[in-house]
Protein backbone atom coordinates (compact mmCIF):
# COMPACT_ATOMS: atom_id res chain seq x y z
CA UNK A 1 0.00 0.00 0.00
CA UNK A 2 1.28 3.40 -1.25
CA UNK A 3 2.51 5.68 1.78
CA UNK A 4 0.04 8.69 2.02
CA UNK A 5 1.75 12.01 2.95
CA UNK A 6 0.41 14.70 5.94
CA UNK A 7 -0.09 16.95 2.38
CA UNK A 8 -2.65 14.48 0.73
CA UNK A 9 -4.61 13.52 3.57
CA UNK A 10 -5.25 17.41 4.55
CA UNK A 11 -6.59 17.36 1.24
CA UNK A 12 -8.43 14.28 0.81
CA UNK A 13 -9.93 15.83 4.78
CA UNK A 14 -10.58 19.44 3.26
CA UNK A 15 -12.41 17.48 0.48
CA UNK A 16 -14.65 15.44 2.11
CA UNK A 17 -15.20 18.27 4.91
CA UNK A 18 -16.39 20.45 1.89
CA UNK A 19 -18.94 18.02 0.03
CA UNK A 20 -20.28 17.02 3.25
CA UNK A 21 -21.22 21.00 4.39
CA UNK A 22 -22.31 21.11 1.02
CA UNK A 23 -24.45 18.25 0.94
CA UNK A 24 -26.01 19.33 4.31
CA UNK A 25 -26.98 22.85 2.68
CA UNK A 26 -28.57 21.40 0.15
CA UNK A 27 -30.71 19.18 1.88
CA UNK A 28 -31.57 22.44 3.92
CA UNK A 29 -32.54 24.24 0.16
CA UNK A 30 -34.56 20.67 -0.80
CA UNK A 31 -36.78 21.60 2.82
CA UNK A 32 -37.27 25.25 2.29
CA UNK A 33 -38.04 24.84 -1.32
CA UNK A 34 -40.10 22.20 -0.94
CA UNK A 35 -42.21 20.12 -3.85
CA UNK A 36 -40.50 22.28 -6.42
CA UNK A 37 -36.98 21.01 -5.42
CA UNK A 38 -38.45 17.93 -7.72
CA UNK A 39 -38.36 20.08 -10.90
CA UNK A 40 -34.67 20.08 -10.87
CA UNK A 41 -32.95 17.24 -12.74
CA UNK A 42 -30.58 15.28 -11.73
CA UNK A 43 -28.33 17.17 -13.55
CA UNK A 44 -29.00 20.59 -11.98
CA UNK A 45 -28.56 19.29 -8.63
CA UNK A 46 -25.08 18.14 -9.16
CA UNK A 47 -24.49 21.49 -10.76
CA UNK A 48 -25.30 23.25 -7.99
CA UNK A 49 -23.49 21.06 -5.39
CA UNK A 50 -20.06 21.77 -7.74
CA UNK A 51 -20.79 25.40 -8.11
CA UNK A 52 -21.37 25.83 -4.07
CA UNK A 53 -18.45 23.15 -3.38
CA UNK A 54 -16.44 26.20 -5.41
CA UNK A 55 -17.91 28.87 -3.55
CA UNK A 56 -17.57 27.16 -0.29
CA UNK A 57 -13.65 27.39 -0.92
CA UNK A 58 -14.28 31.22 -0.78
CA UNK A 59 -16.76 31.88 1.79
CA UNK A 60 -15.14 31.59 5.70
CA UNK A 61 -16.71 28.52 7.52
CA UNK A 62 -18.65 30.41 10.15
CA UNK A 63 -19.86 33.15 7.75
CA UNK A 64 -21.28 29.84 5.66
CA UNK A 65 -22.93 28.65 8.69
CA UNK A 66 -25.18 31.59 8.95
CA UNK A 67 -26.03 31.27 5.46
CA UNK A 68 -29.45 30.09 5.67
CA UNK A 69 -30.35 28.05 3.20
CA UNK A 70 -33.63 26.83 4.50
CA UNK A 71 -35.18 30.63 2.90
CA UNK A 72 -33.55 29.85 -0.42
CA UNK A 73 -36.03 29.82 -3.02
CA UNK A 74 -36.21 28.19 -6.62
CA UNK A 75 -35.63 31.84 -8.36
CA UNK A 76 -32.18 31.78 -5.77
CA UNK A 77 -31.05 28.36 -7.08
CA UNK A 78 -31.96 28.75 -11.12
CA UNK A 79 -29.18 32.13 -10.32
CA UNK A 80 -27.08 30.55 -9.36
CA UNK A 81 -27.51 27.67 -11.67
CA UNK A 82 -26.98 30.50 -14.51
CA UNK A 83 -23.24 30.63 -13.56
CA UNK A 84 -22.53 27.16 -14.38
CA UNK A 85 -22.33 27.27 -18.35
CA UNK A 86 -19.69 25.05 -19.37
CA UNK A 87 -19.19 23.98 -15.95
CA UNK A 88 -18.44 20.10 -15.30
CA UNK A 89 -16.20 18.02 -13.63
CA UNK A 90 -12.58 19.22 -14.28
CA UNK A 91 -13.91 22.26 -15.49
CA UNK A 92 -14.53 24.75 -12.79
CA UNK A 93 -16.67 28.05 -12.70
CA UNK A 94 -14.65 31.06 -13.25
CA UNK A 95 -13.30 33.26 -10.18
CA UNK A 96 -15.72 35.50 -11.60
CA UNK A 97 -18.55 33.52 -11.60
CA UNK A 98 -17.82 32.20 -8.46
CA UNK A 99 -17.73 35.76 -6.89
CA UNK A 100 -21.44 36.11 -8.54
CA UNK A 101 -22.48 32.77 -6.12
CA UNK A 102 -20.75 34.33 -3.19
CA UNK A 103 -22.41 37.42 -3.33
CA UNK A 104 -25.82 35.53 -4.15
CA UNK A 105 -25.44 33.73 -1.16
CA UNK A 106 -24.45 36.06 1.32
CA UNK A 107 -27.63 38.53 0.17
CA UNK A 108 -29.79 34.89 1.18
CA UNK A 109 -32.25 36.49 4.14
Amino acid sequence: MPEVTQAELGRRLYHVHRGKTVESSMKLMQQGIGADWKLLSEAEIMLLSHLLQCTWNKIDQKVWDKIPFMTMNMETVKKILSYGDGVRPGKNPSPEAVEEIRKILLAVR
